[in-house]
């Protein structure tokens, strides 16, 4: 290791056990207030009756529609998402037009939806969201393993909370009904149906300590690491640098990062199995 490698070492060490002290007082003020409360920080979501899974508040998660067609191609169809944005936010995927809609084709759909001229699809009156695919005919069939809409959300309190969809299809023999207000076609076999899931965010990157937010203690974690504690972590949230190594190359992102200096990672996104 030649010195100017040893000098930066040192500096980053310095830096880190500099704020090491007050961000430990804060920490301890955190867990004593959760305490308190007994708060578990979980928010859980239903929709329809149905539990979909538990995500952690301050952490993003993907709500997602799956279709079974029951071998029909689909002509056209849209859907509505209802919400209570006291517990959940949508995060914006995709390009606001200039009525302050968002065109979030390139994310929320397959391939064989997208079309800037195809899909229309628009966060609406506060907790609603919309989409319709009514300008084309001839999609072709949906299984359950195909995705047919999706939408990244960000858990904000903890609690219970519903997040209602509802979806219309229809197919393309003489535009006939497919599943109308998520009730299917029971003269149709095999019957089609939807399915309603949630994808909760694997990591974070640059959260090496997986309390789900990025700060300097998150470099400190990486510093214990890098001393030789055996601490948990996760290798893709804790690799802030994405070099594919755990050390301290990685706090000093973190560091560049939180003072607002420019980095050359993925450090600051949400990590999903199914994106990767």
């Amino acid at each position: 290791m030649n010195m100017k490698k040893i000098l930066s070492f040192v500096l980053i060490a310095a830096l880190i056990v500099s704020v090491l002290v007050t961000f430990e007082l804060t920490a301890s003020a955190q867990s004593a207030d959760i305490d308190e409360t007994g708060a578990n920080n979980k928010l859980t979501v239903i929709c329809r009756n149905q539990i979909l899974g538990e995500v952690e508040v301050g952490s993003e998660f993907i709500y997602h529609v799956a279709l079974n067609s029951g071998g029909h191609n689909i002509a056209n169809g849209q859907g509505e998402l209802r919400y209570d944005s006291s517990y959940v936010t949508i995060v914006e995927h995709g390009n606001t037009r200039s009525d302050g809609s968002v065109d979030m084709n390139s994310y929320s759909f397959p391939t064989s939806i997208r079309n800037s001229n195809l899909v229309t699809n628009y966060l609406g009156e506060r907790n609603a969201a919309y989409y319709n695919f009514s300008k084309y005919t001839g999609i072709g069939t949906f299984t359950e393993d195909t995705q047919f809409f999706k939408i990244r959300m960000k858990a904000i309190k903890a609690g219970v909370v519903e997040i209602w969809h509802s979806a219309k299809c229809f197919y393309s023999v003489k535009n006939t009904r497919l599943i109308y207000n998520d009730v299917s076609n029971k003269q149709l076999d095999p019957i089609p149906y939807t399915i309603r899931s949630i994808e909760p965010a694997a990591g974070y990157v640059g959260d090496a300590n997986g309390d789900w937010q990025l700060n300097v203690m998150d470099a400190t974690y990486l510093q214990r690491i890098s001393a030789g504690e055996e601490l948990t972590y996760n290798e893709v949230s804790a690799d802030a640098n994405s070099d594919g190594k755990i050390d301290l190359l990685d706090a000093l992102s973190i560091l560049r990062y939180q003072s607002g200096k420019p980095t050359k990672s993925n450090i600051g996104e949400w990590i999903f199995a199914s994106e990767q």
